[in-house]
C-alpha cells in the first residue's frame, strides 16, 4: 500500500469512528435530573448538585424501604427510615394533639395512616432518576405510577439518608 492509500485509509476510519461516535451520543439517553425536564421546571431539579448513581441508588432504598413498610403497616419499619426531625414532630403531635396511650412513631402511623389499595400499589413503585443533595438535605426525584415524577425531601444522618417527610411531593 502506498503512503497515500495509507493515510486515505487512516483519515476514512478515524471519519468512521467519529461519525459512530456521534451517532451514539445522539441516541443516549438523558440521566440524572435533567431526565425529568420535559415534565416538570420544578426548581428542586438544580437544587445543590448531583448525586452520584451508588449514592442515588441508597436514597432509593430507603424511600423504597419507607413506601414497602408503610404499605405493609409495618410501622416499626416505616418509622426506622424517617429522619429525628421527622419523629420528633411525630411525637409532638402524638403528645400533644391525642389521647393515645403509646405516643410512639409505630402506634402514631398505625392510628393514623389509611392508605387505599390504589395508594399502597402507587407508593410501591419508585423509580429513582436523580438524587439532588446540598450538606445533609437532599432529594430523590422520581417516576412514580403513571410516569408522575415526585420528588422525597430526605435528610443526611451519619452515613445514611432518612426520609425527611411522611410522603413525596409530585413535581409539575
Amino acid at each position: 500500500m502506498t503512503g497515500g492509500k495509507a493515510k486515505w485509509l487512516v483519515v476514512a476510519l478515524i471519519a468512521a469512528a467519529l461519525g459512530a461516535a456521534l451517532l451514539g451520543a445522539c441516541g443516549s439517553s438523558t440521566s440524572g435530573s435533567d431526565q425529568f425536564r420535559d415534565k416538570t421546571d420544578s426548581r428542586l431539579l438544580d437544587f445543590g448538585e448531583e448525586g452520584s448513581q451508588a449514592e442515588m441508588e441508597e436514597a432509593a432504598g430507603v424511600v423504597q424501604g419507607f413506601f414497602s413498610a408503610r404499605a405493609g403497616d409495618d410501622w416499626p419499619a416505616a418509622c426506622a427510615q424517617l429522619s429525628r426531625a421527622v419523629l420528633a414532630k411525630i411525637e409532638h403531635l402524638a403528645i400533644s394533639a391525642t389521647d393515645l396511650r403509646d405516643t410512639s412513631c409505630p402506634s402514631f402511623l398505625q392510628t393514623f395512616t389509611r392508605l387505599s389499595d390504589r395508594e399502597r400499589h402507587e407508593s410501591a413503585i419508585v423509580d429513582a432518576g436523580s438524587l439532588r443533595q446540598q450538606g445533609t438535605r437532599g432529594f430523590l426525584i422520581y417516576y412514580g405510577a403513571g410516569e408522575v415524577v415526585y420528588a422525597m425531601p430526605l435528610s443526611r444522618e451519619g452515613d445514611a439518608w432518612k426520609v425527611a417527610a411522611l410522603s413525596s411531593k409530585t413535581l409539575e
